[in-house]
């Protein structure tokens, strides 16, 4: 089983070690447009390898395409006609979503089916390409198409493939999104450094920090309560690894009530 393709394995092991702390003799996690199975079967070979339990029992994956998956550890429910996940309420300790959401036309209804069968205190992970990162910054400027985005066909779509990608969305709006679906402390990590963005931050150092200068007088003078509401996130959207990483990984909590 190559379990390769739709996935990235930095992101994989990102999005692993936020799942690793786990009670893992009762925890269920679900894999959500699991694709080829890559993460299910990084997450399904350590559950035999490092707890020898059978990853039936706390591995979940579900697909719009199940045919596609090849990890023969769990199985791959077909996602339903209408985009609602085939799992009951609060079945799952933690929900994971790995480069998904980019494809999904209703991104707020995707977040709340996430949460809905995430259980009180869990945690719901959300992955996308980094549309913030230097090299997107730029090749948005360049072109009008983030890094990983381009002209889509018009008379088709597919749902998996780049020419899927219909729906880039920032690591910002993606917290917002995860609040308004009724999460609470969002926070945006990443995986992997690109040395590409890395130099492009650094040559154009002053003139992101001069623009962040003046975003935040700017918003402290005319919406400081706005400003303080939002100071968090901001810091996170203008950090060094915002910066330079390949991909957003959004973490956040289900409501225990």
């Amino acid at each position: 089983m190559k379990a390769k393709g739709w996935s990235i394995p930095h992101t994989a092991r990102r999005v692993f070690a936020e799942l690793e702390a786990l009670d893992w003799t009762s925890a269920r996690v679900c894999d959500v447009g699991a694709g080829r199975g890559a993460f299910s079967k990084l997450v399904g070979d350590w559950l035999v390898n490092a707890k020898h339990v059978d990853p039936r029992a706390h591995l979940f994956a579900c697909d719009l395409i199940p045919a596609s998956f090849e990890y023969d550890g769990v199985a791959c429910a077909r996602t339903n006609a209408d985009g609602t996940l085939p799992f009951p309420d609060a079945h799952f300790d933690a929900t994971v979503s790995i480069e998904v959401v980019e494809h999904v036309e209703d991104q707020f209804a995707f977040l709340r089916e996430l949460v809905r069968v995430t259980k009180p205190g869990g945690k719901v992970i959300v992955t996308t390409p980094n549309v913030l990162n230097m090299n997107s910054r730029v090749r948005t400027l360049l072109t009008g198409f983030p890094a990983l985005f381009d002209p889509l066909p018009l008379a088709t779509s597919d749902p998996r493939l780049l020419g899927g990608h219909i729906h880039p969305i920032s690591p910002y709006f993606l917290a917002y999104d995860a609040l308004r679906a009724g999460l609470v402390r969002p926070r945006l990590v990443h995986d992997r450094t690109k040395s590409s963005s890395a130099a492009l931050a650094v040559l154009a150092g002053p003139a992101l920090l001069a623009g962040r200068a003046w975003h935040t007088l700017r918003l402290k003078r005319k919406r400081p309560a706005l400003w303080t509401e939002n100071r968090e996130l901001l810091a996170a959207q203008h950090g060094w690894r915002m910066l330079t990483s390949r991909t957003t990984v959004l973490v956040a909590d289900k409501p225990r009530s």
